[in-house]
């Protein structure tokens, strides 16, 4: 069997809308530095769009106005916890328009493996996609545990896909997501990028980053399966 394409989705803003979220967004990070610290932070989710987890939980743990040796300290202990707050918090998760209805079509070929490549922890990314049902229709998860900014986590995951799936080349992994710091980190690691207007940013300021594709959100438009390099 020959993989075309490795398709991978951010999840937040993505597949996921931020508009149902973001009050559960914005607790996770609280409750849990407060349960490990003592001491709530003040958290806007829109400051942190395109992050990952452990650069987040830094600085908010670095603006509570500890030193370096407690950020130290205590920033295991918060990652650690917060898979386990989120899981047992009161959420709402939703998907955004046109979802399943992509993952059901991409899903019907062995031509493409589909993955997630998100700013989230595990443990956090793993309760997404079970309470949104999901889960099954992703053979690959690339996640944040580890990483303190986007482009190294983008480059390993293309680099990872490329070598396990035996493409032709970086643009066969197809990186789709809804910020600027998605497509910047796809172009870096000469993946193919695909923006969509589905979180926080809009197709102009997508295109401004220099997405190769862009579109309002992942409605499976002929418009869209061909950006994804996709045939019906």
């Amino acid at each position: 069997m020959t993989i075309r394409r490795v398709i991978l989705f951010d999840i937040d803003g993505t597949i996921l809308s931020t508009s149902a979220t973001e009050e559960s967004e914005r607790r996770r990070y609280v409750d849990t530095i407060r349960d490990v610290v003592g001491v709530e932070p003040s958290v806007a989710p829109w400051r942190f769009a395109g992050m990952v987890d452990p650069q987040i939980c830094k600085i908010l743990l670095t603006e509570l106005g500890l030193s370096d040796n407690e950020v130290k300290t205590f920033l295991p202990k918060v990652l650690a916890r917060m898979g386990e707050v989120y899981r047992d918090m009161e959420k709402t998760v939703t998907l955004n328009r046109g979802v399943r209805e992509l993952l059901v079509i991409l899903a019907s070929s062995t031509d493409y493996v589909t993955g997630i490549l998100t700013g989230n922890l595990t443990a956090v990314a793993e309760e997404k996609l079970s309470v949104t049902a999901v889960r099954a229709y992703f053979s690959e998860l690339f996640c944040a545990n580890g990483y303190f900014d986007r482009r190294s986590l983008v480059e390993d995951a293309v680099r990872t896909c490329v070598a396990k799936h035996e493409l032709n080349g970086r643009g066969d992994v197809v990186i789709v997501g809804d910020t600027p710091r998605d497509v910047e980190a796809a172009n870096t690691s000469k993946a193919t990028s695909v923006g969509v207007a589905s979180g926080s940013y809009t197709t102009s300021q997508l295109s401004e980053a220099g997405a190769k594709y862009v579109y309002p959100n992942l409605e499976p438009t002929n418009e869209l399966l061909e950006g994804l390099g996709v045939k019906r």
